[in-house]
């Protein structure tokens, strides 16, 4: 899984993925998972739209991430979740699943975003 882009906004941090070689590792995952937890915002939105799977280790990574933001008050919010990758994470279920909405500005009125209520 590679990040193609990434930007600390306002109230949140956001990561935008896309599939990597199906041999490489879930480095990049990890680090940009890593820094967006560290950043203090009080979401994580992660884009998923160009995905069209989910590796074992992302899907693994993704919820070490949910659970790692909720002990901060946080929370990871998946964006643009296609229906298999949907399915994958869910396959390997740790607990409650992490907010998933269809779009940015849904994840900004999810969490109280005064700019997004047009």
């Amino acid at each position: 899984m590679t990040t193609v882009y990434h930007e600390l906004l306002p109230e949140s941090y956001l990561l935008i993925l896309a599939p990597s070689p199906s041999n490489a590792p879930e480095a990049a995952l990890a680090h940009s998972l890593h820094c967006a937890k560290r950043s203090g915002k009080p979401a994580v939105w992660v884009d998923c739209s160009l995905l069209n799977s989910l590796s074992e280790e992302a899907a693994g990574l993704l919820w070490a991430s949910h659970h790692e933001l909720q002990q901060k008050h946080a929370q990871l919010v998946l964006v643009h979740v296609p229906d298999c990758v949907k399915r994958e994470l869910l396959a390997h279920e740790l607990g409650p699943a992490p907010v998933m909405v269809p779009s940015l500005l849904d994840a900004a009125r999810q969490a109280g975003w005064r700019g997004a209520t047009t």
